[in-house]
């Protein structure tokens, strides 16, 4: 997902970018923030959406429409401004054939503003996707509670308002996630709900296999690539790039799961988490506990250990394994050692 800036004139580096990924057959989708005076100039921002629907439509088909709008320091004061703002946007976007259109993107745990959005009825008014900016990083690991919801809990919510809003298809996404680290004054929500890197990248796996694995989104993007405070990837004052753990454990944890069938989580304790999956025709668990380091027993002895971050671990002598809050991946064998995950 690429943010384009409706504010500026020249949208070359973000051209380049797109079709230069775009070559290399990676999806694209796009978002399409708003600042106070595009929300006060409707005739500007429609001439702005105009030259960004032309420009990036051939790279990719879904633009969401507005960025943080329960939010008014980003420029949208009441949800009839947004109301207008989308509608307007999608007179343009949708005389593009096959464009599909995202909203409202609603930042953090405040549904009601979800809910109050897709229930109005409005001509032009019509989300083919429900994007959620859903943050929880306010409330420390991605299990904890909000209100009673911890991040399955709000996913489900989120689903539930989308299949019954009145304009709106029931498809969901979720466009930005992240944490902030301690790294410096880069994160909005302060420095109480900083993480260190280690925690940082057992967050992202974790919260992109709650997440996922309700079957309830399509998607989840982590904002950002490269950036200060929170990126998966660090700039330095020398223009040179680090790593961060989180990039790594992205990493893994696409090469470990992609193409698997996700059968559920299998039943735990309190505080252990064990997602099982089958890929290759083989059975693969991958577990984490909330605290400490806690011993469950997968039922069948593992073939083979991989930590989160691709590092090989000595294989479990029993069915018996040891548990930490960093995820780990538990690989059976093909035909089976001991009694199947299903």
């Amino acid at each position: 997902m690429i943010r384009l800036h409706p504010w500026d004139e020249d949208h070359s580096s973000e051209q380049a970018l797109a079709k230069a990924l775009h070559e290399r057959g990676i999806e694209l989708s796009f978002a399409i923030p708003q600042n106070r005076e595009l929300v006060r100039d409707l005739d500007r921002w429609r001439e702005a959406v105009a030259v960004l629907g032309s420009l990036f439509s051939v790279y990719g088909r879904q633009f969401q429409i507005g960025q943080a709008v329960n939010r008014s320091k980003w420029g949208i004061w009441t949800r009839n401004e947004y109301v207008e703002l989308f509608t307007v946007a999608a007179e343009v976007l949708r005389e593009i054939p096959e464009v599909e259109l995202m909203g409202p993107s609603v930042i953090d745990f405040e549904y009601q503003v979800t809910a109050a959005i897709v229930n109005r009825r409005k001509q032009g008014l019509y989300f083919d996707i429900v994007s959620s900016l859903l943050y929880v990083d306010r409330r420390g690991a991605p299990e904890n509670a909000q209100l009673g919801f911890d991040t399955v809990g709000k996913i489900a919510l989120l689903k539930a308002i989308a299949e019954k809003g009145r304009s709106c298809s029931g498809r969901c996404w979720i466009t930005e996630v992240n944490w902030p680290l301690w790294e410096g004054p880069h994160s909005p929500a302060g420095r109480t709900v900083s993480v260190d890197e280690q925690s940082h990248a057992n967050f992202l796996v974790r919260y992109y296999l709650l997440a996922l694995g309700t079957g309830l989104v399509e998607r989840v993007y982590w904002w950002r690539l490269i950036a200060r405070g929170y990126g998966l990837v660090a700039p330095s004052n020398d223009a040179s790039l680090r790593r961060r753990p989180a990039f790594y454990a992205f990493k893994v944890m696409y090469q470990q799961l992609e193409g698997a069938l996700f059968y559920g989580p299998l039943p735990a304790e309190n505080g252990i988490f064990l997602y099982a999956f089958q890929k290759d025709g083989a059975d693969l668990v991958v577990a984490w506990c909330l605290e400490g380091e806690q011993q469950v027993d997968l039922g069948w002895k593992p073939a083979r250990i991989m930590d989160r971050d691709g590092e090989t671990i000595d294989s479990s002598s029993s069915s018996k394994v040891k548990l930490t809050p960093r995820p780990q991946y538990f690989f059976g064998t093909k035909d089976g050692d001991g009694e199947r995950i299903r």
